[in-house]
C-alpha cells in the first residue's frame, strides 16, 4: 500500500450525471501528485472510481481543469487490477483529516437537494 502523505479536496463537480468529488493527493513512491475521483455508493459508502497523475503546472494552467492531457488515468498501473490495494488506498486517504466528514456532509446534501428538485427519478432515495 502507497502511504498517503497529504491529501485535499479540490472541487466538487458532476462527470457523466454523476456527483464526484476531486481530491488531490501525495503518496510516497509516487512522482508529482495524484488526483483521486470520489463518488457516494447505494450503501452511503464512497467508491474511488478513477486515480490521475496530475501533470498540470499551476502557473501555466491556472484553472486547474482536468478537460486535457495534463491527467493521464493512472489506476491500472497503481493497482495492478487489485481490489484490496484500491480500497486500502482509499481507505487511506478517507483518514485523512476531515476527509470523510467533508464528503459525507456533501452527498447527504446532495442527495437531500435532488429528492426536492427531480421529478422525473424513479429511486428518489439515492440519484447517483
Amino acid at each position: 500500500m502507497k502511504k498517503i502523505k497529504q491529501a485535499n479536496i479540490v472541487r466538487y463537480t458532476e462527470r457523466n450525471d454523476v456527483r464526484c468529488v476531486d481530491i488531490e493527493v501525495k503518496a510516497d513512491g509516487v512522482h508529482g501528485v495524484l488526483l483521486a475521483e470520489f463518488a457516494a455508493t447505494l450503501d452511503h459508502d464512497f467508491d474511488l472510481r478513477h486515480v490521475y497523475r496530475k501533470d498540470a503546472s499551476s502557473e501555466i494552467d491556472w484553472y486547474d481543469n482536468n478537460l486535457h492531457e495534463a491527467f493521464q488515468d493512472v489506476s491500472d498501473e497503481l493497482f495492478h487490477s487489485k481490489w484490496v490495494e484500491r480500497e486500502e488506498f482509499k481507505d487511506a486517504i478517507l483518514a485523512i483529516g476531515t476527509i470523510r466528514t467533508d464528503l459525507e456532509e456533501h452527498f447527504k446534501l446532495s442527495r437531500t437537494a435532488s429528492l426536492f428538485h427531480t421529478d422525473d427519478v424513479e429511486d428518489q432515495t439515492f440519484l447517483h
